[in-house]
């Protein structure tokens, strides 16, 4: 017995905050990040591939909500209707799963040059199939039984682009398609899909397919695979083959829906679509689509997070330095940090310059408005360049630290010890210099390479 059949892929994202983000400055910069891309793009919705999937999905399902097919009994006792969510959930796992065999089988068959990197569920999946076949039957359910992933309705495709498409309102978060804000959107898609011979075609087949599926009188279907049409087997490979061959035909249409090529959006977008080289920091990338923007409002956006990121990208990097050694005393960090061309006032400066810009503070609310406030009081310390100066800030930034950690039920990564100096408890980090790090160089990257990969596969360019 395999043992990696009781695990599912590393999914870093899950736990990207808690590893990487001591001082919980994702809340902060997500924020600003969203205010430009309005959760179309993120961290784990950035694939054109997955976008089209999900939308094919979905459609197919909507359509069999409004045939008004009647399910057979067993499975009237388990969902009641096609238009309860439970239904829906075990549609999209078991399409998903027909997405992901069908890619496999295409990749072990050599019929479609097909990219399985990127696709969810491979893992599990390969370990599945024997000798090139899937050799246990597919089940229809929302139950663990039947999904590919660990909790697939939240890790699996539908699950993370849940979000991108409830805010586009395709639908609520019960999966309702038939909302007043809905149709228009429904039309498009329609539209799109009418016009894509093969993708409307593949649609068809896999309507017709959960029709008969739907009747079968068992609480859990079972379908084997050798009874799914090859077509559909096919379609899927040819259709989603890469993001790139998606996005050649379905441009159009995501650019309509999205407006990512709009407004502070589009400003990014044409400069990611028309430099070649998107490496190093985010900053000039930011830079030149203030340049480019004349939309007083969508520059603003943009300006806002020129003004906050090198706060967040100082405190950070103070705290790499804290981080830097197992232990340090209060000389050797403050000798460390002015190594660096840092002193007292680099971060506190920082602080002041955004204290009192309400405009900014307004776009944050709960936990992230505290969070960014703990931050702007380290405007109240005395920026006078001196060890004892130096210690008060060191300790007030760790302060912030202890009560993120505290909030995650975690203990604090470095913290004074018995002795009264600076100890750091995990893996130790490399220090740059302070050529490779001037002073206010940015950190974070606010899903400056998300939406780089999204833009590729729009634009039919290859993500390797």
């Amino acid at each position: 017995m395999f043992i990696k059949q009781f695990f599912t892929e590393f999914d870093d994202t899950l736990t990207q905050s808690l590893n990487i983000d001591p001082l919980g400055m994702t809340m902060i910069w997500s924020r600003l990040g969203q205010d430009i891309f309005h959760n179309r793009v993120s961290s784990i919705s950035n694939d054109v591939r997955n976008y089209t999937l999900n939308l094919l999905h979905h459609y197919v399902i909507k359509r069999v909500v409004e045939a008004q097919t009647d399910l057979s009994r067993c499975l009237q006792a388990v969902y009641g209707h096609t238009d309860t969510l439970a239904f829906k959930q075990a549609c999209l796992i078991y399409l998903e799963n027909l997405f992901v065999f069908s890619m496999l089988e295409a990749e072990e068959q050599q019929q479609v040059s097909v990219q399985t990197q990127g696709i969810l569920g491979t893992s599990k999946a390969r370990l599945l199939i024997s000798s090139g076949t899937l050799t246990k039957p597919l089940k229809f359910t929302r139950e663990q039984s039947g999904q590919l992933l660990v909790r697939q309705l939240t890790l699996g495709v539908s699950g993370r682009y849940k979000t991108p498409f409830t805010e586009m309102l395709f639908f609520d978060k019960e999966y309702r398609y038939h909302q007043s804000q809905s149709a228009v959107l429904w039309e498009k898609a329609t539209n799109f899909f009418e016009q894509n011979e093969e993708l409307n075609g593949l649609a068809n087949a896999l309507f017709e397919h959960l029709q008969e599926v739907i009747k079968q009188d068992a609480k859990v279907p079972e379908i084997l695979w050798q009874d799914v049409s090859k077509s559909i087997k096919q379609a899927y490979a040819q259709q989603f083959a890469t993001p790139a061959v998606v996005g050649k035909q379905s441009k159009a249409f995501w650019l309509n829906v999205t407006e990512l090529d709009q407004n502070a959006a589009g400003s990014l977008y044409e400069i990611i679509n028309t430099r070649t080289d998107e490496t190093g920091s985010a900053q000039p990338f930011f830079e030149q689509a203030i340049e480019n923007e004349n939309n007083a409002f969508e520059k603003q956006k943009l300006v806002d997070i020129c003004h906050v990121e090198p706060l967040l990208a100082e405190c950070e990097l103070l705290f790499s330095v804290l981080m830097s050694q197992r232990v340090q005393t209060e000389e050797e960090v403050y000798q460390r940090y002015l190594g660096l061309e840092r002193n007292v006032n680099s971060i506190i400066h920082l602080a002041r310059d955004l204290q009192h810009n309400i405009d900014i503070k307004s776009k944050f609310s709960g936990v992230a408005k505290k969070r960014y406030e703990a931050l702007l009081a380290l405007a109240q310390l005395d920026n006078t360049d001196s060890q004892a100066n130096m210690t008060l800030l060191v300790d007030a930034l760790l302060k912030y630290h202890r009560a993120i950690m505290n909030q995650r039920g975690q203990s604090p990564w470095v913290e004074r010890d018995s002795q009264g100096d600076y100890r750091c408890h995990i893996k130790l980090r490399t220090l740059p210099t302070a050529a490779q790090r001037p002073y206010k160089t940015w950190f974070n990257r606010y899903y400056l390479d998300q939406f780089s990969q999204l833009i590729r596969g729009l634009e039919g360019k290859s993500n390797d």
